[in-house]
């Protein structure tokens, strides 16, 4: 980063060499927000979060703490998370319900490989 920030200003480039993320794209009353549904307050843990706010895809936690699977659902809990699992027999329908009515899901325990019903969903390919 150091090595970027200079080729910047030699080039003229205004930028600032204390670069927070944070500080660009973050909200802090949002990320306060955040830390009392149970985002912990490190950088790296603002940082994901920011990216799971902003971002246009879905995104994928890797979570074995399981704080980011409790930060979700307590920030979803208003808005009526539906939590879901591959191996749930009726997961299909659940999912197409919450995509009807405008509810959050959150799918656990997702391993290497997905199942191809969910393919369409995830390229965001949606008929109304």
């Amino acid at each position: 980063l150091h090595s970027w920030v200079t080729a910047c200003q030699q080039q003229g480039i205004p930028c600032n060499d204390g670069f927070k993320l944070e500080a660009v794209l973050g909200d802090p009353v949002k990320i306060r927000q955040w830390n009392i549904w149970g985002l912990p307050k490190d950088d790296f843990s603002t940082e994901n979060g920011i990216a799971v706010d902003q971002g246009r895809r879905w995104p994928l936690c890797i979570d074995p703490q399981g704080l980011a699977n409790k930060w979700i659902r307590n920030m979803e809990k208003e808005a009526g998370l539906l939590v879901i699992k591959l191996t749930d027999g009726n997961y299909l329908r659940t999912l197409e319900n919450a995509l009807q009515f405008g509810k959050p899901v959150l799918l656990e325990n997702v391993m290497e490989t997905l199942d191809a019903s969910l393919d369409p969903l995830l390229r965001k390919q949606t008929f109304k």
